[in-house]
């Protein structure tokens, strides 16, 4: 556990006083075992699964996210990590929407909204003396400018997801609209794309354009037109990625109660409802390691995703929300988000590399392990205290406790505060600067390899440093089978890193964020086949980003003569 992070990141404060490590993890376990008593429990067992909770944090085997921690027992008390707003083509009610989402980003919540309900540009009004509808696009800078503004007073920095429907006639205008860089930078944008439409692009077909009010189509367009033009602009900004709604509702147990799921969360691992809302926590992979390194321990990692279950369950009537719509949906629903971190820790501890036939095989072995886990807590709790509302028109035959439970979340925070990779991500290189907290950022090194170097090579620690800044990996004096398991995130081939979203998303009963990294030469042939091996394979979002398409990239692996990182660190800090 990072401490340091912990404290600087998500500890409360007021005037000099900051609460310290200790009385964090006890405001946090206290608040989600008083939930115990919601449903008849005394006070021993309330102290028994404070307990739990807290030990799953301060063993470093599972931490909740920076919502949880930060809000828990506080006067604000609004739990959730990210939120889905509804759009409909109504004057009153954007307006409407927008005031619940400045509600939610003033908590640290994110948002996520599917603008396809929105009148195309031109498309006529009521207002007698306009010229038109302004399209669903001219929207998004007013979201983008509340968004800006309750962050300035708020506990981070807003985000937001947009998408919009591949058959919306103002497709090719949403596409462009990051393609100059600092544009909305509040916003994530996604493309919400069907099965019918990708086939269109591989048989090289017309597709209709279809407008939301009217039902009419108003022209045709070549789809392999819409499909380029997504591709050119996620090479050159990183923005759009991609939805595959019909890949997203397949799996969605409420679509033939609650219709299909159009849209996410800003990072894409949370499929959302309007007015549904989701808390999230993740495992730290590592932490189950075996001493001797062969193995993991498979028992613990059982029990803490049964313990993890129970608070993130808990953390839902613990929380506060901004409004009774978003508390009823998220009643209704009790939907999760139970993620992985260290995975990339956890593939070099066992020698096995990312890109690799044995990762998959492990990925098969931990997701079936963390899902089967899940859902029989989910059973058991629902025997405790009842099944989710929506549960009857789930067609599950077993009665469960919440409509969906596991994810893979991007980790950004906790994952520092555990002081592991984050997400399943791979790492992103040897040495490298993380664009956070100081003008300069922030540097970083592989300590296990700084290990090996050490071990193998005999040389001394800043030698090694100095090594790994000025050597490419395959002149460093290791020999080839220590090597072997240090992929890094540019290394490693785009259809790696598709097979591993795809591989995860069989065992993930919401979705996956992962970043797909480009090397700065990949071509938009190179997204265009990435976009594709993703709907292929299963995933149901994806997004890319090419080392270079920005002025300035979060992360950077040439980091020249920066000063040394810290030596504890794998990571040390980062955003939420």
């Amino acid at each position: 556990m990072n401490s340091e992070v912990l404290r600087a990141k998500l500890a409360r404060r007021q005037d000099q006083w900051i609460e310290s490590t200790e009385e964090l993890l006890d405001r946090v376990s206290r608040v989600l075992g008083e939930v115990e008593r919601q449903y008849g429990a005394g006070d021993q067992q309330v102290r028994r699964w404070s307990a739990r909770f807290r030990a799953l944090m301060e063993e470093n085997r599972f931490w909740p996210s920076g919502r949880i921690l930060n809000n828990s027992g506080t006067p604000q008390g609004q739990l959730a990590s990210c939120f889905v707003l509804p759009l409909s083509d109504d004057f009153g009610s954007v307006f409407d929407t927008l005031k619940s989402a400045a509600a939610c980003h003033r908590s640290g919540g994110g948002t996520g909204f599917d603008l396809s309900p929105l009148r195309e540009r031109g498309a006529p009004i009521s207002t007698a003396e306009a010229g038109g509808a302004s399209g669903p696009v001219s929207w998004l800078r007013l979201f983008d400018a509340e968004t800006t503004v309750v962050a300035q007073g708020g506990k981070m920095r807003g985000a937001n997801l947009a998408s919009l429907s591949v058959r919306h006639p103002d497709i090719m205008e949403f596409v462009d609209t990051k393609r100059d860089v600092g544009q909305l930078h509040t916003f994530n944008i996604s493309v919400a794309i069907d099965d019918a439409f990708m086939r269109a692009v591989e048989s090289q077909t017309q597709i209709e354009l279809v407008s939301p009010v009217s039902g009419r189509a108003p022209g045709r367009i070549a789809a392999v037109d819409i499909w380029r033009r997504i591709c050119e602009n996620a090479w050159r900004t990183g923005d759009p990625g991609v939805l595959f709604v019909d890949t997203m509702n397949r799996s969605n147990p409420l679509l033939d109660h609650l219709g299909p799921i159009r849209t996410t969360n800003p990072c894409g691992e949370q499929t959302l409802y309007p007015y549904e809302a989701s808390n999230l926590g993740s495992l730290n992979l590592a932490a189950f390691l075996l001493p001797n390194r062969s193995d993991l321990d498979w028992d613990l990692l059982r029990d803490t995703v049964g313990d993890s279950v129970r608070l993130l369950d808990n953390a839902i009537d613990a929380s506060q929300y901004p409004e009774p719509r978003i508390t009823d949906m998220a009643r209704a629903n009790r939907r999760l988000g139970l993620g992985v971190m260290g995975y990339a820790d956890l593939l070099i501890a066992l020698g096995i590399p990312y890109d690799s036939e044995a990762a998959m095989g492990l990925i098969d072995r931990l997701g079936s392990v963390i899902r089967d886990a899940a859902w029989s807590t989910s059973e058991r709790l629902a025997q405790e205290r009842g099944a989710y509302p929506n549960w009857p028109y789930s067609g599950r035959r077993t009665p469960a406790r919440n409509c969906a439970i596991t994810t893979i979340a991007p980790t950004g925070t906790i994952s520092m505060v555990a002081g592991c990779s984050s997400g399943i991500e791979p790492r992103f290189a040897p040495v490298w600067n993380k664009d956070v907290i100081r003008a300069d950022g922030i540097v970083y090194a592989d300590e296990d390899l700084v290990g090996e170097l050490r071990r193998h090579a005999g040389l001394e620690r800043d030698d090694a440093l100095r090594l790994l800044r000025n050597k490419p990996l395959d002149e460093l004096p290791l020999p080839a089978h220590v090597m072997a398991p240090y992929r890094y995130a540019h290394e490693i081939p785009a259809a790696w890193h598709v097979r591993t979203v795809a591989r995860w998303q069989q065992y993930t009963d919401n979705a996956v964020s992962k970043t797909v990294n480009l090397p700065r030469a990949s071509g938009v042939a190179d997204v265009s086949h990435a976009f594709f091996e993703a709907w292929r394979l299963g995933c149901k979002g994806l997004s890319i980003y090419r080392e270079g398409s920005r002025d300035r990239d979060l992360l950077t692996s040439h980091v020249g003569s920066e000063p040394e990182p810290p030596r504890q660190s794998k990571q040390l800090a980062g955003e939420l």
